[in-house]
């Protein structure tokens, strides 16, 4: 598939398939974090971890000409004391086989847009995820040189880099 007039960025609405977004979240998860995260760990993710309906109005999708929910950009308020006053893009997942056709990029101007007057947009991105780092390189975010752990449901630590904008 190319990146053409075919894939539509939209924000989400409150009839949206949330189950279908969980998926994708999956999805990408297993894809994008194979080799990072223990195969144990990613094999007992179900969709039920991610909870798309919380915050669709902070939500962009990526969708076909056929409907097909492709990529979400969710993005808002921080989420942490630490932040607060500033703004946070949640997450950006594209499905697998839609990757590095510009999805991505287009999403981000979206969500951009809606938090266009926040002085400061701060992000997660997994340290081990070079392929992310690189992109978020690539569009103007920068290495704040600090990190986050998050823990998982099983225990796992996640080391996060923060990116801020």
């Amino acid at each position: 598939m190319s990146s053409d007039q075919s894939v539509t960025i939209r924000p989400a609405t409150a009839d949206e398939d949330f189950d279908a977004i969980a998926q994708l979240y999956l999805t990408v998860w297993r894809s994008a974090y194979a080799g990072m995260i223990p195969a144990a760990t990613l094999a007992a993710l179900t969709p039920k971890l991610w909870r798309p309906a919380e915050r669709w109005q902070l939500t962009h999708l990526a969708v076909t000409a056929t409907d097909q929910v492709i990529g979400v950009i969710a993005a808002g308020p921080a989420r942490r004391s630490q932040w607060a006053g500033q703004t946070e893009i949640y997450s950006l997942y594209v499905l697998p086989g839609f990757q590095h056709q510009q999805i991505g990029s287009r999403l981000m101007q979206a969500a951009l847009a809606d938090l266009s007057s926040a002085d400061v947009v701060n992000l997660l991105v997994l340290a081990k995820n070079q392929a992310a780092r690189r992109f978020y390189d690539r569009i103007g975010f920068h290495d704040t040189g600090q990190h986050l752990v998050d823990t998982m449901p099983d225990g796992t630590k996640l080391i996060n880099q923060i990116y801020r904008l």
